[in-house]
């Protein structure tokens, strides 16, 4: 009484080797995502606090090189989300921001929330647009 079936051994003592040790998942999701998401994590520069002072969003995504720095307008280093990893966790975004899809421990901090999640279909319809000043020039 009290014996486990452990590793295909019924009753067997437990060894160490049979005890499945559960992986943290952050930072392993480096393939490609299976599909598209419904939303996307979208940072606003001008909210952000900037990449070298906080980086609270790049230690929440699980997703390896997702949210990288990027100068802004003005030079400041901030933090954006590349629309071709991000798989729509939402575990970035603020504490109690309306549009985050779960309950998480930490993500932006509240006095900037600085990310909001966005239809992808609409990131990418923005991603697609030109840009002004993108303009090519023909010889």
């Amino acid at each position: 009484m009290g014996r486990l079936a452990a590793a295909g051994r019924p009753f067997g003592p437990i060894r160490p080797s049979d005890i499945i040790t559960p992986t943290m998942w952050t930072k392993m999701m480096g393939g490609p995502r299976k599909k598209a998401p419904k939303t996307i994590a979208v940072i606003d520069p001008d909210a952000c606090f900037g990449a070298f002072a906080c980086s609270i969003c790049q230690a929440a995504c699980p997703v390896a090189g997702c949210i990288v720095e990027e100068p802004d307008r003005d030079g400041r280093m901030v933090c954006a989300v590349r629309a071709d990893l991000c798989i729509g966790c939402g575990l970035c975004v603020t504490l109690g921001n309306p549009t985050a899809p779960q309950q998480r421990e930490f993500g932006c901090p509240a006095d900037y929330d600085a990310i909001n999640m966005v239809p992808f279909e609409d990131v990418v319809k923005l991603l697609q647009e030109p840009q002004s000043g993108d303009a090519t020039r023909q010889a």
